[in-house]
């Protein structure tokens, strides 16, 4: 048998497999798009109605792959005692930020801007250099903060998150207020960052509210060049575009209601420090349109009321409370969460049966998001079997998810070997088109635009897919050395944490429960159980092999035996289609 199998031909069998009355379907693509085959669940009938069926280790796998970067054996572990209510309340409630800062990893001794080798930049109190005589010191400075600083950083919070969504939501976030780092301005970056991380699991409105007169927005989106003598409409229409009622159907707002919303938000200012170069928003009256504000019918002919003074800076929270009364900003930002946690393609059936009800939940709890993203996972429909391994995994989803699965030992110091393992994965994902904190544009990552249900499969384009195999081989393989450290999946360490790890069945059940989203074929079963047998037809060729392991762990004749059979199986399972899916 090969060493993989075709994502496509893996899907016709699920098709030909399964029991549902709604099978999946699978289509030719023979478009210019770069992936070339495409799938979709087609009549999805299942709505929000609390899932009452059962609650077992699948079951808990697949909600630990959705709310958090894969799922390890201790968190399953977590939540074994729990009722599926309270294991999702305790996915979603009591969210703790990080304890840490990014640190000075990137140069030795003091950076320019004044920072020592493992402090942190972000509150350190200091100014930036200036740049002088056509010198770049500022630009370099930042650069270093923000690529080899924060965004290792962050992705060393995903790898070594709690059992939370706290990681997840804050990713959707940054997909969904897309911003990059064009401007240079680190500490206002990693403000923005803490803003989707503080306000991520709260009231919409209010996480929408420090979005709109964030710095880092502001500088983005041209905010803070917007006043009553030349109003700049960029967020004015991205506000209404991308981040709350979307372009959809039912979506009538007009250009008229982007120019009153960019009228709305004149004389919002960005304060830069002299002294410590701390990034604030401002309101500065005199840029301030005093006119009223006329919007269409879709926001029901509202008026905003012309203010003067400070009283100028309501007229933001007036914009933002007219358009959450509509019902598509409930509609839009739930379809958002659904593409993210759930499935790609919104049909009819899931529109009717999931969307409308979850976004009327949403309105009703005051737009609390933890509220309706429990409805969401306590429902029937996030059980529906259809649902199990039909999100194609981004780039930070497989990396984060194979460290976290296999337990993938990286280095926790000195700082500046820290980070380059954890800038090693980022380097990775930005390859593969997923550059954490650098979203291409403000739509956000491709792979989620509603306007094309395809474009989720630009993660597995031609070019990245053969990326990803050569990456998760090497480390399931022989390794990958980082700064003089050799990172590989230990096999062994996978398998010893179950019981039954001498049974050769049931090493392949823990193996494919664990690491695919969906059961394997009895052929494929057998192959798998011959690379334990090493070709062998007794069961007990493994369970001996398994047992002189146990009684003497450090002899490497007996370790060797039993690595090399598991990591040809892991290796083997993590070239499949299945693992890139979940």
């Amino acid at each position: 048998m090969g060493n993989t199998i075709q994502r496509r031909l893996f899907l016709k069998r699920l098709a030909k497999g399964s029991k549902h009355p709604n099978i999946p379907t699978v289509e030719n693509n023979n478009s210019n798009h770069p992936s070339q085959f495409t799938f979709k669940a087609e009549g999805v009938q299942s709505g929000v109605a609390p899932y009452t069926g059962a609650w077992t280790e699948k079951e808990m796998i697949h909600l630990l792959r959705r709310v958090c970067f894969g799922a390890a054996k201790k968190d399953v572990d977590k939540i074994k005692g729990m009722t599926l209510s309270a294991a999702v309340d305790f996915l979603i409630d009591n969210p703790v930020l990080p304890a840490s800062l990014p640190l000075n990893n990137y140069t030795t001794g003091t950076d320019t801007g004044g920072v020592v080798f493992g402090s942190s930049w972000f509150d350190a109190g200091l100014p930036d250099p200036v740049d002088t005589n056509g010198t770049t010191l500022k630009a370099t400075l930042n650069n270093n903060r923000i690529n080899n600083s924060f965004k290792p950083w962050w992705l060393g919070r995903m790898i070594n998150q709690q059992p939370h969504i706290h990681e997840k939501i804050t990713l959707f976030w940054y997909n969904h207020f897309g911003t990059n780092n064009g401007y240079n301005r680190a500490k206002a970056a990693f403000q923005h960052h803490k803003i989707l991380r503080t306000y991520g699991l709260g009231d919409f409105r209010t996480l929408l509210k420090q979005v709109t007169i964030d710095p880092h927005m502001l500088f983005f989106l041209s905010g803070y060049t917007n006043t009553k003598s030349a109003p700049n409409e960029n967020y004015g229409r991205e506000l209404q575009e991308l981040f709350t009622v979307g372009k959809g159907p039912d979506s009538h707002y007009t250009e008229d209601d982007v120019r009153a919303a960019a009228k709305v938000l004149t004389g919002w200012r960005i304060a830069e420090s002299t002294t410590d170069s701390t990034v604030t928003a401002s309101f500065n009256a005199t840029l301030h349109d005093t006119t009223n504000k006329q919007f269409s019918a879709f926001y029901n002919n509202t008026i905003i009321t012309g203010q003067t003074g400070a009283k100028g800076a309501n007229e933001t929270d007036a914009l933002i409370d007219m358009i959450l009364t509509t019902n598509e900003c409930a509609k839009y930002v739930v379809r958002r969460l659904y593409i993210w946690f759930v499935y790609s393609n919104i049909t009819a059936d899931i529109e009717a049966n999931v969307i409308a009800p979850l976004a009327d939940v949403f309105r009703s709890s005051g737009y609390n998001i933890a509220t309706v993203l429990k409805a969401l996972f306590k429902s029937e429909h996030f059980f529906d079997p259809l649902n199990y391994g039909g999100i194609i995994k981004s780039p930070v989803d497989l990396y984060v998810s194979m460290i976290r699965e296999f337990n993938l030992t990286l280095a926790a110091a000195p700082v500046d070997i820290q980070y380059a393992h954890w800038k090693s994965f980022t380097d990775r994902c930005s390859t593969e088109s997923q550059n954490i904190g650098d979203p291409p544009n403000v739509a956000g990552w491709p792979a989620y635009y509603q306007v094309d249900t395809r474009f989720y499969e630009t993660w597995m384009s031609n070019a990245t897919i053969q990326v990803k195999a050569k990456n998760l081989n090497a480390f399931t393989n022989a390794g990958v050395t980082v700064s003089g450290v050799k990172l590989k999946v230990d096999s062994v360490a996978f398998n010893k944490q179950f019981l039954n790890a001498g049974d050769p069945n049931a090493v392949i059940n823990n193996s494919i429960l664990y690491l695919l989203p969906r059961e394997l074929d009895q052929t494929q079963k057998e192959y798998m159980k011959s690379i334990l047998l090493n070709n062998q037809v007794n069961d007990t060729y493994w369970t001996s092999a398994w047992n002189d392991y146990l009684a003497s762990p450090t002899n490497t004749t007996t370790l060797g035996i039993v690595q090399k059979r598991l990591d040809t199986l892991i290796n083997y399972m993590t070239s499949l289609a299945e693992y890139l899916l979940y």
